[in-house]
């Protein structure tokens, strides 16, 4: 069966999902500057550093969903379908879970070049989950035999 082009556009963001996910990972330990919102002089940092630190196994969970996900829907088979939607649940989950920290600890206050950098971040997570399940839904009947 040939997969259309809304699943394919699923499987995409699922790939930019796992590259994300890894790539973020990896400049949080071996290149913080990159990805820190905070340098170590902010009366914040540790909040901020434990905050962050919570989330490498969520972000594995939903990780590893996506990877199985991605496979899945490449196959088009319905756990494919499963999987990419506990993917786009959890994106949406960080998402919230990010803005609300966010919120609360002026993490956008100054709006400044970070400030700006993390609402995007924050942003695109959330809209991921439900662009994803909008696409899977429409489709639905194509991956659940």
């Amino acid at each position: 069966m040939k997969r259309s082009t809304d699943i394919n556009i699923v499987i995409g963001i699922g790939i930019f999902t796992v590259v994300a996910m890894i790539a973020y990972w990896y400049a949080w330990f071996l290149a913080p500057d990159i990805v820190r919102a905070r340098i170590p002089t902010d009366p914040d940092y540790s909040v901020y550093v434990g905050y962050e630190q919570a989330f490498p196994l969520p972000d594995a969970f939903v990780t590893i969903a996506a990877l199985v996900g991605v496979i899945g829907l490449w196959k088009m088979r319905d756990w494919g379908m499963l999987a990419m939607l506990l993917t786009a649940g959890g994106a949406f989950f960080l998402g919230l879970e990010d803005l609300l920290f966010d919120l609360q600890h002026n993490m956008l206050i100054p709006f400044n070049g970070a400030a700006v950098i993390e609402l995007a971040i924050v942003l695109v997570i959330m809209s991921l989950g439900p662009i994803m399940t909008v696409l899977l839904w429409k489709h639905r009947r194509d991956l659940v035999k």
